[in-house]
């Protein structure tokens, strides 16, 4: 009884050394479709835009200063309908959220953007206007 007890305990204790897990990390834009969302700031505030990624980190696009233009580079699976933003590592970071707002409240008063996370479709570039006010942001699509 005793022995089974050791070795029971033996198991137990070098089991990590046996788990060897692998994480692969999806690199690059192979097989990916590249489009580009611009955000131009027609307002009289200065814009903040962020996007939340998996397990809802955030990363900060920029401010977009009266009068100027912030373009970011998306990338989407279109087999899956995923949308991704590429660290600086090419690590594929899957895109939950995608928002302007005022600058130092941007998700308070956030405009949050349609992803293209329908499969199948390929995405477009796509141009927004936009202005901050006190409560809220609006965006619209234009050419």
């Amino acid at each position: 009884m005793r022995i089974q007890w050791l070795l029971s305990f033996a198991v137990i204790i070098s089991a990590p050394l046996w788990a060897q897990e692998t994480l692969h990390v999806a690199r690059g834009t192979q097989g990916l479709d590249k489009f580009v969302i611009a955000i131009n700031n027609q307002g009289k505030q200065a814009l903040s835009c962020e996007v939340a990624t998996a397990h809802w980190y955030s990363v900060a696009l920029g401010e977009v200063t009266p009068g100027k233009s912030l373009h970011t580079t998306l990338w989407k699976n279109s087999g899956s309908g995923e949308v991704f933003i590429l660290n600086q590592h090419q690590d594929r970071m899957p895109v939950q959220r995608f928002w302007c707002g005022q600058q130092g409240a941007s998700w308070q008063t956030r405009y949050q953007f349609a992803l293209p996370d329908r499969r199948q479709l390929r995405p477009h570039s796509l141009t927004f206007a936009c202005r901050a006010g006190d409560k809220t942001t609006q965006c619209q699509a234009s050419r």
